[in-house]
């Protein structure tokens, strides 16, 4: 089962007042339903392919209006046998179009509807089980979206995402619109306003672990990525002191660089804290970090000057 799905499994299961069925409805309605007039009866079709989504649209119809409803099922896609599912309503459809203000003003009559801050998450709540989907936390992108065809609903269902502090944006699709979120926190916040509570805890527990990952590999990549550098730095190290050998005599060569280019040699692995230890027990006095480095970058600057002289 996708993560979207299993939010939406919850979802379904959360009771609500009166006002809160109210604006459910209004969601499932505006979001997923189609006014049409058939045998010159009007109806209202309200289209799902989740049948848990759909069983709740049907117990808020039933509960609010008691209307007569019908059951239809259609094909979506022939090799996969997906079916539709619509809920027909075809009694008390007038009384539905002007309570929710359907071929009118529909934002308007939203807005009057989502007065308090639990009547709007519950708009939220069935505006996403009507049309959202959520990226499964571990893989490597977050998204949570509403999809809708209409623009003047999509923005206002970001107004209801914006009152709840959420930075939802919009944009289009080739058949309408989505406001979406993108980061984890943002998502997060959601699942809690809509009462997702397991899927919740689900979510940053899988976050949590995968961005625990994460960091566990970066901090490897970059010891990787240290060790190899240090490496490097090693092996030019010594090529440098095998030319300065090559090239000028020992006896000539200042004591403390000959030690260090003797330690070098017999200890060609090891970092700079690693030579720093070998060279207080090899030659049994002390040294710091940076004067065993300058001393290195000693070595360096007489091989760059044998290389020039060579070239010259």
């Amino acid at each position: 089962m996708s993560f979207a799905r299993t939010v939406k499994e919850e979802l379904v299961t959360i009771p609500v007042e009166l006002e809160e069925q109210l604006a459910e409805f209004s969601a499932f309605i505006n979001l997923n339903g189609e006014f049409h007039i058939q045998e010159k009866k009007k109806m209202l079709d309200f289209k799902s392919n989740n049948p848990t989504v759909a069983k709740r649209f049907l117990q808020l119809v039933r509960t609010l209006y008691q209307a007569e409803t019908s059951l239809i099922t259609q094909k979506l896609n022939k090799l996969k046998q997906r079916q539709a599912i619509i809920i027909r309503i075809q009694s008390r459809v007038e009384d539905i179009i002007n309570e929710h203000g359907l071929l009118d003003k529909p934002i308007e009559n939203q807005e009057l509807m989502c007065a308090t801050p639990e009547a709007k998450k519950s708009f939220l709540r069935a505006a996403f089980l009507s049309g959202g989907s959520i990226n499964h936390p571990k893989t490597a992108e977050y998204h949570l979206e509403i999809f809708s065809r209409d623009p003047n609903q999509i923005v206002f269902i970001q107004s209801l995402l914006t009152f709840f502090d959420l930075n939802a944006k919009i944009t289009k699709r080739r058949n309408g619109y989505i406001c979406y979120l993108k980061d984890a926190e943002g998502i997060s916040d959601f699942l809690q306003i809509v009462g997702a509570q397991n899927s919740l805890f689900q979510f940053e527990d899988i976050r949590i672990k995968r961005d625990f990952n994460n960091s566990i590999n970066r901090v490897m990549n970059c010891e990787i990525a240290n060790e190899k550098k240090a490496f490097q730095a090693a092996m030019d190290q010594i090529r440098d002191i095998e030319l300065i050998e090559t090239y000028v005599p020992r006896h000539t060569i200042d004591q403390k660089i000959m030690m260090v280019m003797d330690l070098r040699k017999a200890y060609p692995e090891s970092t700079l804290m690693e030579l720093v230890a070998a060279y207080e027990e090899t030659f049994h006095e002390t040294i710091s970090k940076s004067g065993l480095n300058h001393r290195l970058v000693k070595i360096r600057q007489m091989a760059d000057v044998i290389r020039e002289g060579k070239t010259s």
